[in-house]
């Protein structure tokens, strides 16, 4: 889901196989000739990743300073989307190492490498992961409204998100292991790409991408929208559905995820398919499953910069907390941000108060939101 794991080093190990890949050499079975994917790549993806590393850099720096000067007790949902944000940081870190790639071949040596493209898997499926959690959160805090989720401490969401990115490590061992940078004759860019063994590339290749669309798209996804559908029919009972403004802002972040990478997804199961003999093999079909590969990964890519444009247009709260940091500055806006989180939470506990017989969703969560 990221460089670092199926669809632009998909490319590169496409252009990078050679012949003992297959057995009987002939015009059906022999490697399609991808250089016009390569050409493209070299034009089209520096600029997009400078773009996105400056943007997405700079607008999720903004999310977690936003949510780093904060004083008071963190609401749940508030240390999800810290580490999402996060996640999207050392994400697009990364984009310059694989830009200079398609420039002028890769030039940082094997152990970068490694590291990178571990890095890139690491934090492309922590994004999907996260945004599973905080539909989670939600659906624990509305839809069941009892006494065990209430007694949820700082502690246990630790240890959650612990696991998850335990899980993402995991999930980035093959990147570790199998990359590699290639010796290239005089003239020949290096790159930086899955150095399989001959006899198993296509296992791996292919388990891969699976892995990819199941975990790191297709199963949090039907998690997500079982959590939210469960959440949507909990609140129109309750007639809270039109009241229920931060569900929005948390529908349309998993609505953006969905629109940057089904596409990406889509193309990568139906290489997967190809590959498993299951749709037929032929060169102007590599080529556009290449390019498509190509062109929606950087689709996807763009997710990591637009989610704090989400922040900004749809999350008035985040909105206030943005002005106070640009127009007074962290040390004249203490003491006013602290007198408003307190006169808020004053009021939520006032609502809270008066609604309790009406509203699914309680006290559930400690402190008080900036971002939702």
């Amino acid at each position: 889901m990221s460089i670092g794991n199926m669809g632009l080093t998909t490319v590169y190990d496409d252009l990078s196989e050679d012949y003992t890949s297959y057995p009987d050499i002939s015009e059906d079975t022999a490697p399609c000739r991808l250089d016009a994917v390569g050409a493209f790549g070299r034009y089209f993806i520096p600029p997009v990743f400078t773009l996105v590393f400056v943007v997405g850099l700079v607008g999720n720096g903004l999310v977690l300073v936003v949510l780093g000067r904060r004083r008071c007790p963190w609401h749940l949902a508030d240390r999800y989307l810290f580490q999402l944000a996060l996640a999207d940081i050392l994400l697009v870190l990364g984009l310059p190492f694989w830009a200079t790639q398609f420039a002028h071949g890769w030039v940082f040596g094997e152990v970068l490498c490694k590291l990178v493209g571990a890095l890139s898997t690491v934090n492309s499926y922590s994004s999907i992961l996260l945004l599973a959690g905080i539909s989670i959160n939600r659906y624990l805090a509305i839809v069941h409204a009892v006494q065990l989720f209430r007694r949820l401490r700082a502690l246990h969401l630790h240890l959650a998100c612990a696991l998850l990115w335990a899980i993402c490590l995991a999930l980035s061992v093959p990147e570790l292991y199998f990359r590699t940078v290639p010796f290239q004759l005089q003239g020949h860019a290096s790159i930086c790409h899955r150095g399989f063994r001959a006899h198993e590339a296509q296992a791996w290749r292919v388990g891969l991408c699976l892995t990819s669309f199941f975990l790191g798209f297709l199963l949090p996804l039907l998690v997500m929208l079982f959590c939210y559908g469960r959440i949507f029919c909990t609140l129109d009972r309750a007639q809270l559905l039109a009241r229920h403004r931060p569900l929005r802002l948390v529908l349309l972040l998993l609505a953006l995820f969905v629109l940057c990478w089904a596409p990406f997804h889509i193309f990568l199961l139906l290489d997967s398919l190809q590959r498993l003999g299951y749709v037929g093999r032929h060169c102007a079909l590599e080529r556009v499953l290449d390019f498509g590969l190509l062109v929606t990964e950087v689709l996807g890519l763009l997710h990591c910069c637009l989610n704090p444009l989400v922040y900004a247009f749809a999350g008035v709260k985040f909105r206030r907390e943005l002005s106070q940091l640009y127009w007074k500055g962290p040390r004249h806006s203490q003491g006013s941000s602290q007198r408003q989180i307190l006169s808020i939470r004053e009021q939520s506990h006032h609502r809270g108060r008066m609604s309790v017989h009406s509203t699914p969703e309680r006290d559930t969560d400690h402190g008080y939101s900036v971002m939702l």
